[in-house]
């Protein structure tokens, strides 16, 4: 990817790669701290590929520039592909907040990326990411759940413990559907692991023998803080499940596949702070259970699940319809439910999914076949009266579900 600079002025062109994040990044610290510019200009108008493992450590280092009063404009790109996913992704207002707003998109394969900077925002932000999947994706295991939901609440909360960044950090979660992996990618701009390791581990010698130690079980620059299995439970949830993890902080940079191995090498360029993404395999063939092994004994964490719906002695879980939508009148609207009522049927034991239909006056035809009628056609007869009970119903938005299943029904 071809790379300008000229004054203040930084114009990127084509496709980015890992080390063309690290570039920008770079060219903006020469901006700034070597030619004391302060504003600077990051042109995109060319750009035609990007993602959130390169787009999110430019963001929180924009997100640094902006906390020390240095002033940040943003071009969009040309392509209006990319122009919608520099809005909806939320990487133009995190760059420059002045003059762009805070993403509201909501899709199945992007979601915006959100900023978090205490430990109530990172708990936002983290439901707000295990929301998104169990809406987008219709494998979820609850061991499976529990693990990512487990991984993504430890990166997170190393960037509140560790980083000692004075913006926090950045999360973004997307869905590769053709993969069957999502990717959530953790961002920030404080000291870097080397430099949080080093004080407690005096015997390593370099950033890349950093990043091999942090994701060893147990490694930590301090014990009264956490028990230094947050990397390591990551690492191996990435592992076990098919996919990839990737660390850059300080000079070093860490890559590990099931397929190609650990791979740490030298960043010529540093990364000032850290980023972590990693891809999560979710195909029904995967059990997370084995990943979460410490010190020989497996843990079980508290999921999404148990804290966010009300679920009885008998393992039936109330989902309250008029919660979980944003209206009732389009397809669009239920594709979503339909999904998350999914996954919690799958995370049932002996119990039911109670739909509580109360304060849901009307529906159209459409949602009710999107939702009730195309469940019904997934999961069959028998496993839909098992596991599935609607209760509060107004009379016409039970004739209009009972008129989708019945057609269904008929296929």
């Amino acid at each position: 990817m071809p790379l300008y600079s000229d004054m203040n002025k930084i114009t990127v062109h084509g496709e980015l790669s890992v080390d063309d994040g690290m570039r920008i990044i770079a060219a903006m610290h020469n901006t700034v701290d070597k030619k004391q510019f302060p504003d600077f200009h990051l042109d995109f108008t060319a750009c035609t590929k990007a993602f959130s493992a390169q787009m999110l450590p430019i963001a929180s280092r924009c997100q640094a520039y902006w906390k020390e009063s240095i002033d940040v404009k943003l071009t969009l790109p040309r392509d209006d592909k990319m122009r919608r996913l520099f809005l909806n992704a939320n990487w133009a207002h995190l760059i420059d907040v002045r003059s762009f707003d805070e993403s509201r998109f909501r899709g199945y394969t992007h979601a915006p990326a959100i900023k978090f900077g205490n430990g109530k925002e990172q708990n936002e932000a983290v439901n707000k990411v295990l929301d998104i999947l169990l809406a987008a994706i219709s494998h979820f295991k609850r061991a499976d759940i529990r693990a990512i939901e487990w991984a993504i609440n430890e990166v997170t909360d190393n960037v509140i413990n560790h980083a000692q960044s004075n913006t926090g950090g950045l999360i973004q979660v997307s869905n590769y559907r053709q993969r069957q992996q999502i990717e959530f990618v953790v961002s920030d701009a404080g000291v870097g692991i080397p430099a949080t390791l080093r004080p407690g581990h005096p015997e390593i010698q370099s950033d890349t023998e950093a990043l091999d130690k942090a994701i060893r079980e147990g490694i930590t620059r301090d014990k009264s803080v956490g028990q230094g299995n947050g990397l390591y439970g990551s690492w191996r949830i990435s592992q076990q499940s098919g996919g990839e993890i990737k660390i850059l902080s300080g000079y070093a940079n860490l890559i590990s596949s099931e397929r190609n191995g650990l791979k740490i090498s030298k960043l010529d360029i540093p990364m000032n702070g850290t980023v972590v993404a990693s891809r999560i395999g979710y195909s029904e063939k995967i059990d997370l259970t084995d990943a979460l092994v410490f010190e020989g004994r497996t843990f079980v964490p508290v999921d999404y699940i148990e804290t966010h719906f009300d679920e009885d002695e008998e393992g039936n879980i109330r989902f309250v319809l008029a919660e979980e939508c944003d209206g009732f009148g389009s397809r669009a609207a239920g594709d979503p439910v339909r999904r998350k009522a999914l996954n919690l049927i799958k995370c049932l034991g002996t119990g039911k999914l109670i739909v509580d239909c109360s304060g849901v006056p009307l529906v159209s035809s459409s949602f009710a076949d999107e939702l009730f009628g195309k469940l019904f056609l997934e999961i069959g007869p028998i496993e839909f009266t098992n596991s599935v009970q609607l209760v509060n119903l107004d009379p016409l938005v039970k004739n209009l579900i009972d008129k989708a299943v019945m057609q269904r029904m008929r296929q």
